[in-house]
């Protein structure tokens, strides 16, 4: 594709005046041009999802079933390809590329498996002699704003469930990856999707201003779901909030993992890690803090630092980051620390690399409340260590923070770790696995700065239905 990656719209390509340049975070090399989305796309896509809606929403739901299925199909069997744009775009490792595309064909047959189950109520009425249905209907169009990080999974987690409820969508796509996306919407006009059900904007970095808002303002849109920074969906939720919409927020984590007396040490320190160091730490989901009981702290320890050099030695988790940028920033916040009296327990804490696109995965310890470490998202392969003398103390530093997305305990005693998993303010938490675990059977969702409303699943059904009633007064 030698013209710049192009938008969607109504099954189009389109090609707009002003494009922008994707470089290849691996090396800095330029990729390709991509369209860039401005007033007028902004304008046609949400037209074309708007007149699309009514046809869409009527299909019986085998149709709307099958579709899905065929999408889920052409993603699978496009899933080389696609995997190999996303480690282009991204720097990702071949095996998270391909797991972020198999876990996206997952979620879209989930979704699809719920079509059939848009179950309304017929609840009491005062009156004997009258009748009350409820229906769960579709809100209309639907604006998903979608990360780069894993653009598969956490796309549809949003849109294939919007999809099954009825509901017309734009997605807005990070420009770090973009013709990653233009292959995932691809493939549901190839699968037979009709004309605006999915479209497709992608826009330049310095264009958000821009485009963000006329989106969200635009009467068209009913919904917005926003997977991203908790910076970036505060200004979506008030953007959302001015024009009175609903909105789905998945936004940052600070994932803790408590490591009780009873843990299978060796086996917690190796997943804790995977679940820290994995696509370089760059999930919202992944472990930043490790909090261990003072009576095992020093075997845990070691057993950190054996894990930590297998995991360095085969180079899993020695990739570039998505920007030289995110690795100085990164680099800021492990300095910052160190200098308010943080050591070092395993790890460079610092680059990787000459160019200073690697960060190298690292593990601090003494972290305390004057380091920003301490309260802000990394985003990166880094990991606070605390030690404490008690589990209030370690339920009590688990939750000394604004976010509340995931978290882990590790006992082998799974009725103390069901005790202490209830007193931790997350909307998931894993037991004896890692932070980053998750399934399209289950709820995906955070408290507090980690956003609220519920992707994948049955729930993200639902987040994507509105309630009306229809009374029949028979006398």
């Amino acid at each position: 594709m030698s013209e710049p990656v192009p938008l969607i719209i109504n099954n189009q390509n389109i090609q707009t005046k002003v494009s922008f340049n994707v470089d290849n975070p691996n090396d800095g090399k330029f990729l390709w041009g991509v369209s860039s989305a401005g007033l007028t796309e902004v304008e046609g896509a949400a037209a074309a999802a708007e007149a699309a809606f009514p046809a869409w929403a009527s299909l019986g739901y085998a149709t709307r079933r099958d579709l899905l299925h065929k999408a889920a199909h052409v993603i699978h069997e496009s899933r080389e390809d696609i995997a190999t744009i996303l480690r282009k775009e991204t720097a990702a490792g071949e095996g998270w590329a391909s797991w972020d595309i198999d876990a996206a064909v997952a979620t879209i047959k989930d979704a699809a498996s719920h079509v059939s189950s848009n179950n309304g109520v017929i609840p009491p009425t005062n009156d004997s002699s009258d009748t009350a249905l409820v229906f769960r209907v579709p809100y209309g169009v639907i604006l998903t704003i979608v990360p780069w990080n894993a653009p598969g999974v956490l796309t549809m987690s949003s849109l294939a469930y919007a999809l099954a409820a009825g509901n017309t969508v734009i997605v807005k796509s990070s420009e770090l990856s973009p013709r990653t996306y233009f292959l995932l919407i691809d493939a549901f006009r190839r699968a037979g999707f009709p004309p605006g059900v999915v479209n497709l904007l992608t826009h330049a970095p310095d264009k958000g201003p821009l485009v963000i808002p006329a989106l969200i303002q635009n009467q068209a849109i009913r919904k917005i779901s926003f997977t991203g920074s908790s910076a970036t969906g505060r200004v979506v939720a008030k953007l959302a909030g001015e024009a009175l919409k609903p909105v789905v927020l998945e936004l940052g984590g600070k994932a803790p993992a408590i490591v009780l007396e009873d843990a299978s040490l060796n086996d917690a320190a190796r997943r804790i890690l995977q679940g820290a160091y994995g696509h370089g730490g760059q999930i919202c989901m992944a472990t930043e803090r490790v909090i261990v009981l003072r009576s095992i702290e020093e075997p845990f320890v070691e057993a950190l630092k054996v894990a930590h050099a297998e995991q360095s030695r085969d180079n899993t988790h020695s990739q570039p980051l998505i920007s030289q940028l995110a690795v100085r920033q990164i680099k800021a916040l492990v300095d910052d620390a160190i200098k308010n009296g943080a050591s070092i327990v395993s790890g460079p804490a610092s680059y990787a690399d000459e160019e200073g696109r690697v960060f190298g995965p690292t593990i601090l310890r003494s972290v305390n409340r004057t380091s920003e470490l301490y309260y802000k998202e990394s985003f990166g392969p880094v990991i606070s260590l605390f030690v404490v003398d008690t589990v209030d103390e370690a339920v009590l530093l688990a939750n000394d923070t604004e976010y509340g997305l995931a978290a882990s305990v590790w006992s082998k005693n799974i009725g103390n770790a069901l005790r202490v998993a209830k007193r931790i303010h997350s909307g998931t938490i894993q037991i004896n696995d890692s932070t980053t675990h998750g399934e399209p059977t289950l709820p995906h969702g955070g408290f507090g700065a980690s956003g609220f409303g519920r992707q994948s699943g049955p729930d993200a059904l639902a987040e994507f239905q509105t309630l009306k009633y229809i009374r029949l007064s028979l006398k």
